[in-house]
């Protein structure tokens, strides 16, 4: 392991961890308390949203989770995922000029294909706030990006649904690179948030999206299988309008495209 600094950023970089995020986990409950991005060059046990295993071949991707201290009212967190969407969003367009899509809430597409998976985690201190109290919050912010993969560097099961920067521009990407640039974007869409609000970044992911419009297999729960996504509601729900004619209001979990195969890698 190193440590440098970027950006004011401290980063250690690892040859092998199970997990970023479950590193920058036990960073925090040692006592982490500055921005830090945690840096993989593999993982053995990747994962993303319940637990699914994320593919983290060596040194083909970025794995990488950022820590960073802030401070938000606590029933704004979720809209931090859409956040760290924009920001990486960002970064790869400067650096590559591939322009992802948003699928909601954390997913990064070119076509129909993942390019980027993200899992945010939140460490209060507590005791746990109520909705309306303003949080001290360690975000741990994780990010998959496929960059220099090859399709035969993908699983067999994973090559119809994944993608990563060199198949879709043709040429190999520097990981120092883009996560320099990274952090440098995540610094900004998270003042900006911070600073302004849900509105600009809830009016960019619009601009950025591959979720509006498209028919949907629903979360379970919801009495209704399928639906319309509508719109992105200002506190950053998704709002389907279901077969049934209702409008529903989506804060969490996994919808999927429907008729369009899912992606298992997160």
């Amino acid at each position: 392991m190193k440590t440098i600094e970027s950006a004011g950023w401290a980063m250690m970089h690892h040859s092998m961890l199970d997990s970023t995020n479950a590193e920058a986990c036990r960073c925090i409950a040692a006592g982490l308390t500055e921005k830090t991005a945690i840096l993989a060059n593999c993982q053995t046990a990747g994962h993303g949203r319940g637990q699914r295993i994320w593919e983290s071949s060596v040194d083909k991707g970025m794995w990488v989770s950022l820590v960073l201290p802030i401070t938000v009212p606590f029933e704004t967190l979720t809209q931090s995922t859409l956040v760290l969407a924009m920001a990486v969003r960002e970064t790869v367009e400067r650096v590559s000029s591939v322009g992802l899509q948003a699928k909601w809430p954390n997913d990064l597409l070119y076509g129909s294909r993942k390019c980027c998976g993200l899992l945010v985690e939140a460490h209060i201190a507590e005791p746990a706030p109520r909705a309306s109290d303003v949080a001290y919050v360690s975000l741990i912010l994780g990010i998959g990006l496929n960059i220099n993969h090859l399709e035969g560097d993908f699983p067999v099961t994973l090559r119809e649904t994944a993608t990563s920067l060199r198949l879709v521009a043709g040429r190999e990407y520097s990981r120092e690179h883009i996560l320099r640039d990274m952090l440098c974007s995540v610094d900004h869409w998270f003042s900006l948030w911070t600073e302004q609000g849900f509105t600009p970044i809830r009016d960019a992911w619009l601009a950025a999206n591959c979720t509006m419009g498209r028919r949907l297999v629903l979360p379970d729960g919801f009495g209704c299988t399928h639906g319309i996504a509508h719109d992105l509601a200002p506190d950053g729900a998704l709002i389907v309008l279901a077969d049934d004619g209702a409008f529903l209001r989506i804060d969490a979990g996994e919808i999927v495209f429907h008729n369009v195969p899912s992606h298992p890698s997160l």
